[in-house]
C-alpha cells in the first residue's frame, strides 16, 4: 500500500510540475512609449533568467528604450528600428537599446546577471528631461 501511495504521489508532482511554467523561461516584458513617459514606469525582473521585452511606440514621435549601465549576457535586438535613429549627443555605448517609430514596435533579449536597480530613458534629444524615463529593479 505504501508503494502505491509513493506511485500516485509521484504522478501527481509530476503532472503538477508539467503543468506550471519554469522558473527558467524568458521573462516577457511589454512596455509601452507614449508622449512622454513609458507604461509601466516600473519593470521588474528576476536575474540570470532571459527577458524577452517588447516596446510599442504608442506616441506621435519616435522613442527608444535604453538602460545605458547594466550587468547583462546575451543581448539580442529582434527587428529594432534603429536605422537614422536621433540618439542627440549619446553614443553607442548603451548597455541596452532599441527604437521605434509612432505605431512601430521592437524586441530586445537579453539575461540580466547581476541584481540592482537601474534607470531606463528615452535617448532622442528632451525625452528624457521631460519625463521619458523609468526604473528597472533586476531581483536576486
Amino acid at each position: 500500500m505504501n508503494r502505491l501511495a509513493a506511485s500516485m504521489l509521484g504522478a501527481v508532482l509530476l503532472a503538477a510540475c508539467a503543468a506550471s511554467p519554469t522558473s527558467t523561461g524568458p521573462q516577457t516584458i511589454t512596455i509601452k512609449a507614449v508622449d512622454i513617459a513609458y507604461d509601466p514606469a516600473t519593470i521588474e525582473v528576476a536575474s540570470g533568467r532571459p527577458v524577452r521585452l517588447t516596446m510599442e511606440n504608442a506616441g506621435a514621435l519616435e522613442h527608444d528604450w535604453s538602460v545605458a549601465t547594466i550587468s547583462v549576457q546575451d543581448v539580442r535586438e529582434i527587428n529594432s528600428e534603429a536605422g537614422d535613429h536621433d540618439m542627440g549627443s549619446m553614443d553607442n555605448t548603451l548597455d541596452l537599446h532599441i527604437s521605434a517609430e509612432p505605431g512601430g514596435s521592437s524586441v530586445l533579449e537579453f539575461t540580466p546577471i547581476k541584481a540592482g536597480t537601474y534607470e531606463f530613458f528615452c535617448t532622442v534629444p528632451g525625452h528624457k528631461e521631460a519625463g521619458a524615463a523609468g526604473t528597472l529593479i533586476v531581483t536576486s
